[in-house]
């Protein structure tokens, strides 16, 4: 289990950059070279149990090597659910600091339509990043509120942008322009040269099996932030398993809040929500749904049920499921081969996210204590801080295993309440 969540946000950029860590001479890149984003990353290219509707981009660079060079980003915003920076301490994975969509405030004649309301204007930002102390009077259209920092102990820096469910390839609109700022001058100069963030770096997924994923009860916890590159706006529920093809592994709960609109986005209980389910073998995302894509009311359960795509009752289950309101079923294909040509196996895990959560909010995922990394069942010393429908009640999954036919008998003819 110590690989779960071990290698949150890995990335595998493109191939003709340099290492954080290497001694080769850095050349710049001309000035807003949108490209040093790189390659676009999603669930099919990227480990650590992504969300498949979601989309991700790095850029790194040496600090020890451009000692006096901050960064300056141009763009528009988004279309897209929610987007966000996150800047890392790239030798270590530690979050320095960052933005969320919401808190991007806009260039002069522009609005943050994540703020006022949905429009096709093509509004604009600028966000700097600078080493901390710098005179940001220097730095041209500068908006302090849009201004990330790092410290002397950062020698090589990376920055994460995110869109979920973004329109088009990017969002609608271009990348963020990357350009190098001078921070002793605040003249625009070029950008350093991409190197190979250490998030990049992916590691084989190999797991030690676990007692724990032979119970036919599977509890849910809060996954620790850590030092692996986390989204610093958003929290997890995770719960790990074997599933094996006589299987049928259910869990109801009540799905937080979401706004139905942009001008509720910042008193949402949560900005969005995703159900995702990945292999352990390699930390692969292969099933996820969203929020909208499912019909259920505020406040009522929803029941997923994951099953075996080998499972010879198959069809019977999903006649059952017809009984069971809100209800969702899932296939894993356990022969399916991952990029490596391996089988993604039978032991997974299944991911409740939520973006933004409220952490005033008493079913907020924020209000829990997260769980150690290892053999996290092993971990608990806090039940009702740390195990999720204790601490959630309604508001939180429990996973329950039935072998198929205990499963056809107790949903056969019962019509069970939400």
């Amino acid at each position: 289990m110590k690989n779960l969540f071990m290698y949150l946000m890995l990335w595998i950029l493109a191939f003709n950059l340099v290492s954080c860590d290497d001694n080769n001479n850095n050349p710049v890149q001309p000035n807003g070279d949108s490209n040093l984003w790189g390659t676009t990353y999603y669930h099919a290219n990227l480990g650590a149990y992504p969300d498949i509707y979601s989309k991700y981009w790095v850029y790194a660079y040496n600090i020890t090597e451009n000692p006096n060079i901050g960064l300056r980003l141009t763009g528009a915003y988004p279309e897209a659910r929610f987007f966000s920076f996150s800047i890392y301490n790239d030798l270590k994975g530690e979050v320095i600091d960052g933005l969320d969509d919401v808190n991007i405030s806009p260039d002069d004649g522009s609005i943050n339509p994540y703020t006022v309301t949905t429009n096709s204007t093509n509004n604009k930002f600028t966000i700097y990043i600078v080493k901390e102390g710098t005179d940001i009077s220097l730095l041209k259209n500068a908006n302090a509120e849009n201004v990330c920092y790092f410290n002397d102990v950062v020698e090589c820096m990376s920055i994460c942008l995110r869109q979920y469910l973004g329109e088009g390839e990017y969002g609608g609109v271009d990348l963020p322009t990357i350009e190098g700022v001078d921070l002793t001058t605040g003249a625009i100069v070029d950008a350093p040269k991409a190197v190979v963030s250490m998030a990049t770096i992916m590691k084989d997924g190999n797991f030690v099996p676990l007692a724990s994923d032979q119970s036919t009860e599977v509890p849910f916890l809060l996954s620790p932030r850590g030092e692996y590159f986390p989204n610093n706006s958003t929290d997890y529920l995770y719960c790990r398993t074997q599933l094996t093809t006589d299987d049928v592994l259910t869990f109801s709960f009540i799905p937080a809040p979401i706004p139905t609109c942009v001008e509720e986005y910042r008193g949402a209980k949560a900005r969005y929500w995703s159900i995702c389910i990945g292999s352990v073998m390699n930390t692969y995302s292969y099933c996820s749904f969203y929020d909208r894509m499912l019909e259920y009311k505020d406040g009522e359960k929803i029941t997923v049920a994951i099953i075996s795509a080998n499972n010879a009752k198959l069809a019977d289950v999903k006649k059952a499921m017809e009984n069971i309101p809100y209800s969702y079923l899932m296939e894993w294909d356990e022969e399916r081969l991952d990029n490596q040509g391996r089988k993604i196996s039978d032991i997974i895990t299944v991911l409740y996210r939520n973006i933004l959560p409220d952490t005033t909010w008493q079913y907020s995922m924020s209000t829990m204590t997260p769980t150690p990394y290892g053999d996290p069942y092993n971990s608990i010393t806090d039940p009702d801080k740390q195990v999720a429908h204790r601490a959630l009640g309604n508001y939180a999954p429990l996973g329950k295993k039935h072998k198929t036919d205990e499963f056809l008998q107790l949903y056969k003819d019962t019509n069970p309440s939400r």
